[in-house]
């Protein structure tokens, strides 16, 4: 056992609203989809025939609304909600910054590939989801589109959070809609003012979350071929991203491939496609043990566009060489500025499996 290390009485209002706004993220990204159900549940159940009505004219509106999510999201989500106070407490209390290496033009749609995605990728919602980051000042007029699992967007309440954070279902047919969507700025799809989409992906998905361990930068990437391939049919380039120290907010027990816990991971992901991690990080009042991320700095970093040639039937080879040639882009990125971010850098390198 650890010895619990107390947090001083004295620390300052905006670190304690800090503290707030990162144990409400946290209970909206594990419990929000529970939670929304139950109170649905509670006001359909236990409601007055006022609420009762309002919850079943609501499931209409779900069930005419479900293709929200495989369309693609709400455009760039509610910019009311993204601008909310509570977000900027968030970013400012590992903080969470975003560095870009290029400009990107917003004549062009992207695929954002992510990496890593850590526990529950903290970095990419608050530069992605929020309006508190640098990106509408780095990237102007490109929608920032964070893709999640599509059954996010079928439950009562929580799915209306997902779509004015602006996200989108992982889906094929979502991604791909995303990045045909027209750049031209007189287009209904963008009377929002935007022209772009950045199509952002978790190649490594909630597999690569049980690879999360401080220092630990094991990417789920040899076998992940999906978006180049959707990549190489609509035409679209690939930017690599690289959330550095993503992997030190949390610790989790050991879990390497083949232990009783790694199965267990495993066996549930494959049902709901969610990866179960038994984390630990700080509490409310000590740095210890706790559901609340470790206080530690971490940059997003955005490297330049991987230009690809559109093919629309591309062969099993052609893939593979491309592949490729993103491993080695995304491998240039991080040794390029991982000495910047990064404690005793020397050690610490990309592991592809």
């Amino acid at each position: 056992m650890l010895k619990v290390e107390w947090a001083p009485l004295n620390v300052p209002l905006h670190r304690r609203l800090e503290t707030v706004a990162a144990a409400v993220e946290m209970f909206l990204v594990v419990l929000g989809n529970v939670a929304a159900l139950i109170v649905f549940a509670i006001l359909l159940i236990k409601g007055n025939t006022f609420i009762r009505v309002l919850c079943v004219v609501y499931l209409g509106f779900l069930y005419i609304d479900r293709d929200a999510g495989e369309n693609g999201g709400r455009g760039f989500g509610s910019q009311w909600f993204r601008s909310l106070t509570i977000w900027r407490y968030f970013r400012d209390y590992f903080p969470i910054d975003l560095v870009k290496t290029v400009d990107i033009t917003a004549d062009q749609n992207y695929i954002f590939a992510m990496f890593p995605h850590g526990i529950l990728s903290s970095s990419a919602f608050a530069n992605f989801n929020t309006n508190y980051s640098k990106w509408k000042t780095l990237f102007p007029g490109i929608r920032s589109k964070i893709m999640t699992l599509d059954f996010h967007f079928y439950v009562p309440l929580f799915r209306e959070v997902v779509l004015a954070w602006g996200m989108g279902s992982c889906s094929a047919r979502s991604i791909k809609k995303l990045l045909l969507q027209s750049n031209d700025i007189n287009s209904e799809e963008n009377k929002d003012g935007y022209t772009s989409n950045a199509v952002m992906i978790f190649i490594g998905g909630a597999q690569e979350a049980a690879y999360c361990h401080p220092r630990n930068y094991t990417l789920v990437l040899k076998k992940r071929k999906g978006f180049i391939k959707i990549a190489m049919t609509t035409g679209k380039s690939i930017v690599p991203c690289i959330s550095f120290n993503e992997v030190d907010i949390f610790d989790q027990p050991a879990n390497p491939p083949g232990s009783w816990m790694r199965r267990f991971q495993d066996y549930v992901r494959g049902i709901t496609g969610v990866t179960p991690i038994l984390f630990n990080g700080r509490g409310f009042f000590q740095y210890t043990y706790g559901f609340l991320p470790k206080r530690r700095a971490i940059t997003t970093v955005v490297g330049s566009p991987l230009i690809v040639e559109k093919n629309e039937n591309p062969t099993n080879e052609q893939i593979d060489k491309l592949h490729e040639q993103f491993c080695e882009h995304l491998i240039t990125l991080f040794e390029t500025h991982k000495a910047k971010y990064i404690e005793d850098h020397e050690s610490v390198h990309l592991n592809i499996i």
